[in-house]
């Protein structure tokens, strides 16, 4: 398999799907944001898993982008977001979220438009590291987190760089993989007809 298609084109997420009601499409979303924080919660009460968490809650949108289209995974990605700060026990899980795993696999359908890879990586690792900024600021300033050294700041930035570069792949594969086999097996199309 080439290295072209791995990339999954996401031009179907831009615009919503006109066979789906309308009233179907929110109660689809109300359930994958209710998914999306009861996963969050698991990861703020087992503190280990709480950047794991993020990342899978924010699955839920990549399969909104995919299904539903339009603003509709912006919508998912606000109200677990609202829900996850205003509820979890630790912070920590939902700042992640809502700083950076939430949105992030929209603004990953805009940015594999770009034709250019250094561009569209260059786009994405700037886009990492304001929220990286963003997180260090609310940790710091907003929530009083402990433990947020000098040495601390330059190993989130150093470590999160790396990690942010496999999630990017991992969330392309993961993407490849409910389109070849997920979506079938639980038969997505039919649900949302």
């Amino acid at each position: 398999m080439s290295k072209k298609s791995i990339r999954i084109n996401f031009d179907f997420g831009s615009t919503p799907k006109k066979n789906i009601k309308d009233s179907k499409k929110m109660a689809i979303c109300a359930i994958f944001a209710a998914l999306s924080v009861v996963i969050m919660y698991i990861g703020a009460l087992i503190e280990v898993l709480d950047i794991s968490m993020a990342t899978i809650a924010s699955m839920f949108c990549v399969i909104t982008l995919i299904e539903i289209g339009g603003a509709y995974p912006w919508l998912v990605f606000a109200v677990t977001g609202a829900i996850s700060v205003l509820i979890l026990p630790q912070k920590f899980a939902a700042l992640i979220y809502v700083c950076i795993a939430g949105y992030y696999p929209m603004l990953k359908c805009i940015y594999e438009r770009i034709t250019h890879r250094y561009l569209e990586w260059i786009l994405k690792l700037l886009t990492f590291n304001a929220a990286i900024t963003v997180l260090v600021l609310l940790a710091s300033f907003v929530f009083s987190l402990d433990g947020m050294t000098r040495g601390y700041i330059i190993a989130l930035y150093a470590l999160g760089n790396f990690t942010f570069v496999v999630y990017d792949v991992a969330l392309t594969m993961l993407i490849r993989l409910y389109f070849l086999k997920y979506r079938k097996m639980f038969r997505i199309d039919k649900i949302l007809k």
